[in-house]
Protein backbone atom coordinates (compact mmCIF):
# COMPACT_ATOMS: atom_id res chain seq x y z
CA UNK A 1 0.00 0.00 0.00
CA UNK A 2 2.68 2.46 1.16
CA UNK A 3 4.55 1.56 -2.45
CA UNK A 4 1.82 2.43 -4.43
CA UNK A 5 1.19 5.62 -2.73
CA UNK A 6 4.75 6.54 -3.18
CA UNK A 7 4.25 5.39 -6.92
CA UNK A 8 1.39 7.58 -6.78
CA UNK A 9 2.97 10.96 -5.55
CA UNK A 10 6.21 10.14 -7.99
CA UNK A 11 3.45 10.11 -11.02
CA UNK A 12 1.87 13.26 -9.94
CA UNK A 13 5.41 15.24 -9.31
CA UNK A 14 6.68 14.07 -13.00
CA UNK A 15 3.22 14.89 -14.03
CA UNK A 16 3.61 18.86 -12.71
CA UNK A 17 6.99 19.01 -13.89
CA UNK A 18 6.02 18.07 -17.36
CA UNK A 19 3.13 20.29 -17.33
CA UNK A 20 5.12 23.76 -15.91
CA UNK A 21 4.15 25.94 -19.20
CA UNK A 22 1.56 24.62 -19.53
CA UNK A 23 -1.75 27.72 -20.06
CA UNK A 24 -4.98 27.67 -21.02
CA UNK A 25 -5.94 31.37 -22.12
CA UNK A 26 -9.00 32.96 -21.30
CA UNK A 27 -9.97 33.29 -25.16
CA UNK A 28 -10.52 29.50 -25.20
CA UNK A 29 -13.20 27.99 -25.84
CA UNK A 30 -14.07 25.85 -22.67
CA UNK A 31 -12.78 29.43 -20.64
CA UNK A 32 -15.83 31.16 -22.34
CA UNK A 33 -17.95 28.04 -21.43
CA UNK A 34 -17.12 28.15 -17.55
CA UNK A 35 -17.69 31.55 -17.92
CA UNK A 36 -21.35 30.60 -18.81
CA UNK A 37 -21.90 27.99 -15.75
CA UNK A 38 -20.67 30.13 -13.65
CA UNK A 39 -22.44 33.08 -14.22
CA UNK A 40 -25.78 31.21 -14.18
CA UNK A 41 -24.82 29.18 -11.25
CA UNK A 42 -24.40 32.52 -9.32
CA UNK A 43 -27.91 33.91 -10.48
CA UNK A 44 -29.44 30.64 -9.23
CA UNK A 45 -27.11 30.27 -6.16
CA UNK A 46 -28.79 34.12 -5.57
CA UNK A 47 -32.25 33.11 -6.55
CA UNK A 48 -32.20 29.46 -4.07
CA UNK A 49 -30.35 31.68 -1.41
CA UNK A 50 -33.25 34.39 -1.58
CA UNK A 51 -36.07 31.68 -1.62
CA UNK A 52 -33.80 29.53 1.32
CA UNK A 53 -33.60 33.12 3.71
CA UNK A 54 -37.47 33.42 2.88
CA UNK A 55 -38.48 29.92 3.96
CA UNK A 56 -35.81 30.55 6.79
CA UNK A 57 -37.32 34.03 8.15
CA UNK A 58 -41.15 32.98 7.28
CA UNK A 59 -41.24 29.36 8.61
CA UNK A 60 -42.12 28.76 12.56
CA UNK A 61 -42.35 24.72 11.48
CA UNK A 62 -38.42 23.59 12.99
CA UNK A 63 -38.04 20.86 10.81
CA UNK A 64 -38.72 23.31 7.45
CA UNK A 65 -36.06 25.79 9.22
CA UNK A 66 -33.54 23.03 9.15
CA UNK A 67 -34.16 22.17 6.10
CA UNK A 68 -34.10 25.73 4.89
CA UNK A 69 -30.69 26.32 6.30
CA UNK A 70 -29.43 22.42 4.56
CA UNK A 71 -30.41 23.95 1.72
CA UNK A 72 -28.74 27.78 2.20
CA UNK A 73 -25.61 25.65 3.03
CA UNK A 74 -25.46 23.56 -0.15
CA UNK A 75 -26.06 26.38 -2.28
CA UNK A 76 -23.10 28.51 -0.63
CA UNK A 77 -20.48 24.94 -0.75
CA UNK A 78 -21.65 24.99 -4.39
CA UNK A 79 -20.54 28.48 -4.94
CA UNK A 80 -17.37 28.18 -3.16
CA UNK A 81 -16.82 24.64 -5.77
CA UNK A 82 -17.60 26.65 -8.69
CA UNK A 83 -15.35 29.52 -7.75
CA UNK A 84 -12.30 27.88 -6.72
CA UNK A 85 -12.57 25.44 -9.60
CA UNK A 86 -9.72 26.76 -11.67
CA UNK A 87 -7.52 26.92 -9.00
CA UNK A 88 -8.41 23.24 -8.14
CA UNK A 89 -7.44 22.69 -11.93
CA UNK A 90 -4.36 24.65 -12.12
CA UNK A 91 -3.04 23.10 -8.93
CA UNK A 92 -4.01 19.53 -10.15
CA UNK A 93 -2.42 19.88 -13.64
CA UNK A 94 0.47 22.27 -12.52
CA UNK A 95 -0.32 25.10 -14.76
CA UNK A 96 0.64 28.45 -14.75
CA UNK A 97 -2.21 29.54 -15.95
CA UNK A 98 -6.00 28.63 -16.23
CA UNK A 99 -8.72 31.35 -18.29
CA UNK A 100 -6.76 34.53 -16.39
CA UNK A 101 -6.47 32.52 -13.08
Amino acid sequence: MKRAMLLAGCVLCLAGAAFADFTIPPDQPICRLYGMIQLFAVIGGIIAAAYAGFILTTSHDLAERGNAKMFLSGVIIGLIVIWLAPLVVKELVGASNVCGW
